[in-house]
């Protein structure tokens, strides 16, 4: 199965150390944050709480807007 994978953009500008895979899990679809070069994984259960923890964890993003979109 291969998964839905979308980056992060802030502004126009996407992120390219940070991915968000769509995966489905238990009938649900569940939003895994992975950071390519630290290697971490962390799950949520929307889009907007993966985008939250990224503008608080691992992007300096004061009043700025994150969207997912296609990569680039």
């Amino acid at each position: 199965m291969k998964l839905r994978k979308y980056c992060v953009f802030r502004g126009h500008e996407w992120i390219d150390t940070i991915r968000i895979h769509e995966v489905p899990c238990d009938g649900m679809i569940r939003y895994v944050v992975h950071h390519v070069e630290e290697e971490d994984l962390h799950v949520f259960d929307s889009v907007s709480e993966a985008l939250e923890f990224i503008a608080t964890e691992y992007v300096v993003c004061d009043g700025c807007k994150l969207r997912i979109g296609e990569c680039p």
